[in-house]
């Protein structure tokens, strides 16, 4: 799908197919931990990663043609991105539809040339071409990282997601 910006090396971003599920499942599994490690919130307390359902979660995605991309540094695969289009959440919005992007990893020896960017570009041509004019994504206010790459692609804050535990602590 190209190449991401001029000074970052050389990146490629492809389509991933069916015959990627192996690398995939294996990125994804580094995603995974490094989630993690990161965001350490109630969700990840005892979670571990499943080989198995990273898979069967890529699966479904070629099965419904959601997009996915594999980001290769100098032949070397490094990221990946998935993303969907979603009906718009207000029904009654002349928006019918948008772009989602569900999960963007890169590796660590590739972080800070690009890559990501890179993903992000080639995930936005895709959305355009179908016709998308917005795109929405989350992450994590602990991951530090996401929100300064997400920030310098242009993608502004609009909601504010809020958790509350109702996990008793203490004595019944």
């Amino acid at each position: 799908m190209g190449r991401g910006p001029a000074d970052a090396g050389q990146i490629d971003v492809r389509l991933a197919t069916a015959s990627d599920l192996a690398l995939l499942t294996a990125l994804s599994l580094r995603f995974f931990d490094y989630l993690k490690a990161t965001v350490a919130d109630a969700f990840w307390e005892g979670a571990e990663p499943r080989a198995d359902l990273a898979r069967a979660d890529f699966e479904a995605a070629f099965a419904k043609g959601d997009l996915v991309l594999i980001a290769s540094l100098a032949g070397a695969p490094v990221g990946y991105l998935y993303g969907r289009v979603e009906p718009a959440y207000v029904r009654e919005s002349p928006i019918p539809s948008m772009g989602y992007i569900s999960h963007c990893f890169v590796r660590d020896e590739a972080r800070g040339r690009g890559v990501a960017s890179a993903l992000a570009q080639a995930a936005e041509r895709w959305f355009q071409d179908r016709g998308i004019e917005h795109i929405e994504l989350r992450y994590s206010l602990a991951n530090k990282a996401a929100a300064a790459v997400w920030t310098k692609l242009g993608y502004a804050p609009q909601r504010l997601t809020c958790r509350k535990s109702l996990r008793r602590t203490g004595n019944p």
